[in-house]
């Protein structure tokens, strides 16, 4: 298997709410940074993805041709999903109250995932977040005001 599909399989694992798919290609000191103000270690990344398949059932990334550099695999991405499912950020640690659906659609900002793949697993995963990007931009889409900083 191409590094290229073994980081598609996070993608599509992710899109198709199949957490055990994605959970058997990450090693288990796989680390995903980006989205969520600290880094996500596997276990933390698992919550974070049942949170987020919870809200969004029709999450997708609308991936874009992956780049493969060496053993990084970058894929352009903008996420899009409707907030039909009960959105719980405490889960992730963030003093939100649960969300009910909102019926909302969310659009992000375009992205970039960077896969880093040894042998057949991931390791590590970054999103290169901007502003307006990540779970900030997905609370301010469904109208919710975060406390200054």
């Amino acid at each position: 298997m191409s590094i290229e599909q073994v980081a598609r399989q996070v993608i599509d694992g992710w899109e198709s709410h199949n957490l055990n798919k994605v959970l058997s290609v990450l090693t288990d000191d796989f680390v995903l940074t980006g989205p969520a103000p600290q880094p996500l270690p596997k276990e933390a990344y698992a919550v974070f993805q049942s949170v987020n398949n919870e809200a969004f059932p029709d999450w997708s990334f609308n991936a874009g041709s992956a780049q493969v550099d060496g053993n990084r695999v970058t894929y352009p991405i903008q996420i899009t999903g409707t907030h039909t499912g009960v959105l719980d950020v405490s889960k992730l640690g963030l003093p939100v109250p649960a969300i009910p659906a909102t019926g909302k659609t969310i659009k992000l900002p375009a992205e970039k995932l960077i896969f880093t793949v040894v042998g057949d697993k991931v390791i590590a995963c970054h999103a290169e977040v901007g502003p307006h990007g990540g779970m900030v931009g997905i609370l301010e889409q469904l109208g919710v005001q975060l406390g200054a900083h």
